[in-house]
């Protein structure tokens, strides 16, 4: 039997700005709660008294203590509004920037207690979102990336898809992300995995889970387990080679724990960069489409749904359609990854760092 005792703490600083101005609101909120793996489950108790239970366990590494960069910067975090101060918005904008301290620790009685310290920026602009671990003294760069952004999917005349069916397709990193997102949370967790080890389910694409990308708001040193954490080869080479595992699950190494019930789950997906250039794919790819942005992403059935935020067809333009949808057997039409990649926020949960690929799709007119 493992008995743990977690503590759960989060301080926020909420800005709001406007053209008129700055709201600001600062609140907290925390938790503690005692668990304990008792043969093979997880159950929270209250109490000290709480029969014991025997079954072996995975072995594990032990976490340690992590104390963030960015934890340096909050002793100025009344300061923290005032970063905006050099950004010009227009009348119709909409800015909403959320920074939080997160502290959160887990004892082990009679092994080790493991603390955790982060701070992490959530930056909405318009409909346009980003988030990172760090210092928000860098949340007026962010601002502008997503405003250069939203004016490179700024509205221009469109035509109309004519074409529909099987076509090829150049993603960009954002649709990229949420695409593995749900190969690996719905596929590849390691208590009901969908694939077998050794399944060839790509072209040649590694990916990874990488909890200790400094940089994602996802960042993480241990999991909630109390295992410490690692970056994990899930796919190599379009093969599946390991699960998201946890204490507690069938398959997969342990250090994929998240929740207070623990389940399998990433962190930050990584996906293995390329030795294209994205100018390079795009004049090797003439009569494809670029998609960028996601603006809705669901699975429905064994098939990813995206609706992207523009579509354009190279040389020819933008073009207006519904949505794409990449059924997993077309994975393995990955025939171009770029070297060129950036992080993106896929939910408050996920982030990622992704490149281009250029594979086949299916357009959905109506």
């Amino acid at each position: 039997m493992l008995r743990q005792d977690i503590k759960y703490y989060e301080e926020v600083i909420e800005a709001e700005y406007a053209v008129e101005g700055y709201s600001l609101i600062n609140y907290e909120r925390s938790y503690t709660l005692s668990r304990a793996l008792v043969n093979g489950k997880w159950i929270v108790y209250s109490g000290s008294k709480l029969e014991s239970g025997q079954k072996k366990m995975k072995e594990f590494e032990i976490c340690d203590d992590f104390y963030h960069e960015s934890i340096k910067s909050w002793v100025n975090k009344e300061k923290y509004p005032r970063i905006l101060d050099n950004i010009n918005l227009d009348e119709e904008d909409q800015l909403k920037v959320i920074s939080k301290k997160i502290s959160r620790s887990i004892l082990i009685p009679e092994v080790k207690e493991c603390h955790e310290e982060k701070v992490v920026n959530y930056v909405k602009y318009n409909d346009l979102k980003f988030s990172y671990t760090g210092d928000p003294k860098d949340i007026p760069s962010i601002v502008q990336y997503l405003r250069a952004t939203q004016s490179q999917l700024a509205s221009r005349s469109r035509q109309i898809l004519t074409e529909s069916g099987r076509l090829t397709f150049i993603l960009d990193s954002e649709i990229v992300a949420s695409i593995f997102h749900h190969v690996l949370h719905n596929f590849l967790n390691g208590n009901s995995p969908k694939f077998k080890l050794n399944d060839k389910i790509l072209g040649e694409i590694t990916v990874y889970d990488n909890p200790l990308n400094s940089f994602s708001s996802s960042f993480s040193a241990f999991d909630d387990e109390g295992v410490k954490t690692k970056k994990k080869e899930i796919i190599g080479d379009g093969i599946v080679i390991n699960y998201l595992g946890t204490l507690t699950s069938k398959y997969g190494e342990a250090g994929n724990a998240r929740g207070i019930l623990p389940k399998p789950d990433y962190f930050s997906v990584e996906v293995k960069q390329g030795d294209w250039s994205l100018n390079e794919l795009i004049d090797e790819s003439r009569g494809a489409y670029i998609a960028m942005g996601v603006k809705k992403s669901e699975l429905v059935h064994n098939s990813i749904r995206i609706t992207p935020r523009i579509v354009v067809k190279i040389s020819q333009g933008q073009i207006f359609f519904r949505e794409i949808a990449i059924p997993l057997q077309e994975l393995v039409t990955i025939d171009a990854v770029t070297k060129e990649n950036r992080g993106v926020l896929i939910d408050e949960e996920h982030g990622g760092v992704t490149p281009y690929v250029r594979m086949k799709v299916r357009a959905i007119l109506y």
